[in-house]
């Protein structure tokens, strides 16, 4: 009795074993990714495929001729192997159906991709044919991993991960750390980070989080002199979360502040502006291209820039000494800016802000008095009634306005401030639709800032700067877009989103399909 309760306990002790460990996440290969890297991106590919709908674009003739086309010159049992992953990828050995992650190096020339491995067989039968075929090199077994290389790259996998790494430096030396990387505890690698977190909770086709360590000399000398005190740029990373949609492509940014300072400093900053309403939408025709607004207490958000030594080197480098202290401080509520393009290419500026009331705007005028005397005859100003002025240019091709005589509209006006080269929108107001009517009016209420962009409004415009042996194609891409927006929800929430004209087809869909049309894989 005694031996057959042991047996009993044996048995029931190992059910729970088996049901532990499968309920437990078997395969840990995301502890492969350095945690020190500076950009770390994921693709969903079994959600990209599916909604770029490449299966059902490729029809069945240009697929057996892909197949054809790889398998010829293979002996049977090398081509079996392609054609098997070509009917069904999970074939090569890789799981699909777990995303697929890259990153670059602090570096910025030392990157990898890694992916969850299935079948370690199956993956090294593939290599096998790669190598028959002079791809790669033929696999070697060493430190627990099977290695081959083609060209510069490295490739290696084990029952758990594969990585592919690349760098300027020698092979043996990426060995070393690919090495290092493939034996990583998960709690020193990038899975154990708040970073790989979010990524995995974004519920996103594409996901990417990157430090501002690897951009441009220049900008990040900028962006270094905006910071306060003590603070670094490693101390700000971005998460962007992207998703393909019907008709759109959302594109949500998350800036993550590991430094309490910047933090403070940032909601400090947004802390000037007030949530959007529809104000002055209605004073822009709704072909308008370019649309920006953003509303708040002029004094506090000069507060917040007078803080900045960019904004103060950009006001020390304007060509005109002009104090816009006064001029801020009377803004108190919305601010927009509009732009339309003629047929001659002339830009149509208008902004229009919300004031407590004119009296900033004389001792404006003062200020461009002199200024203007020192021009002489190409330009002049002239009063047209009540706070209101006409800037007039001999030649507007000197501000970017177009050959000839123009003129820029500048004073208040039922406590609205406006300066504008559009003369006869100011006095006549929007002839037809407003921007009221624009596809993503419903979108601007609530927001901090908020930016769109016309596609469609400047075709011809577009069209006209690309040569014209490729107008054809450029045409049909221009025309699958219709806006692009951007808005701002908080300090750390930001939202690009790219729109097309077919609302009902998934946008990854619709791009996939312009690009084999374009290309000629598909007619």
């Amino acid at each position: 009795m005694r031996d057959m309760v042991k047996h009993v306990w044996n048995y029931a002790l190992l059910v729970v074993l088996v049901l532990l460990a499968a309920c437990s996440e078997k395969n840990e290969y995301t502890r492969v990714i350095p945690q020190d890297a500076s950009v770390v991106g994921s693709f969903q590919v079994s959600s990209l495929v599916q909604k770029s709908g490449l299966t059902e674009s490729v029809d069945k003739a240009t697929l057996d001729k892909m197949k054809k086309n790889v398998t010829q010159g293979l002996g049977a049992e090398e081509a079996k192997v392609l054609e098997d992953i070509l009917n069904n990828p999970s074939e090569s050995g890789i799981d699909f159906k777990k995303p697929i992650y890259f990153f670059i190096q602090p570096d910025g020339e030392t990157s990898g991709v890694v992916a969850c491995v299935q079948n370690s067989d199956k993956l090294h039968d593939l290599v096998d044919v790669l190598a028959g075929q002079q791809m790669c090199a033929q696999l070697e077994e060493k430190d627990g991993a099977s290695w081959t290389e083609s060209g510069k790259l490295v490739l290696a996998f084990t029952d758990e991960a594969l990585l592919m790494g690349s760098g300027r430096m020698k092979s043996e030396e990426l060995k070393a750390q690919m090495k290092g990387w493939l034996n990583n505890p998960k709690e020193r690698s990038f899975a154990a980070t708040d970073e790989y977190k979010s990524m995995s909770e974004a519920n996103a086709d594409m996901a990417f989080v990157n430090g501002l360590e690897l951009m441009p000399v220049e900008l990040r000398s900028m962006m270094q002199a905006a910071l306060p005190e003590g603070a670094k740029l490693s101390d700000i990373r971005m998460l962007t979360a992207v998703r393909f949609e019907n008709g759109k492509m959302v594109a949500d940014m998350q800036t993550i502040y590991k430094n309490k300072e910047l933090r403070k400093m940032a909601e400090t900053q947004m802390a000037a502006l007030d949530k959007l309403n529809d104000k002055y939408m209605d004073a822009y025709p709704e072909n308008t291209f370019c649309w920006m607004a953003l509303r708040g207490n002029g004094a506090k958000l000069y507060e917040q820039l007078d803080k900045q030594k960019v904004f103060g080197s950009a006001l020390m480098s304007m060509p005109f000494d002009i104090d816009l202290k006064p001029v801020f401080e009377a803004v108190d509520g919305t601010v927009t800016l509009g732009m339309n393009m003629l047929d001659e290419k002339i830009p149509q500026v208008s902004l229009f802000a919300e004031v407590k009331n004119a009296d900033f705007l004389q001792a404006l005028i003062n200020q461009l008095k002199p200024i203007i005397s020192m021009a002489g005859r190409s330009m002049r100003l002239v009063p047209t009634g009540k706070d209101s002025y006409e800037l007039q240019l001999a030649d507007g091709s000197q501000f970017g306005m177009g050959q000839g005589p123009t003129s820029i509209c500048i004073g208040v006006r039922d406590k609205r401030f406006y300066l504008t080269n559009d003369k006869l929108l100011l006095n006549e107001g929007v002839k037809g639709n407003s921007l009221v009517k624009a596809p993503w009016a419903s979108e601007v209420s609530g927001k901090r800032f908020f930016m769109a962009l016309s596609i469609s409004s400047v075709r011809d415009l577009i069209l006209s700067e690309v040569p014209r042996y490729s107008r054809g194609i450029a045409g049909q891409v221009v025309d699958n877009f219709s806006y692009l927006t951007v808005d701002v929800k908080d300090a750390e929430h930001t939202t690009f989103t790219v729109s097309s004209k077919d609302e009902k087809t998934n946008v990854l869909k619709q791009w996939m399909d312009l690009g084999l049309k374009v290309s000629g894989v598909v007619r």
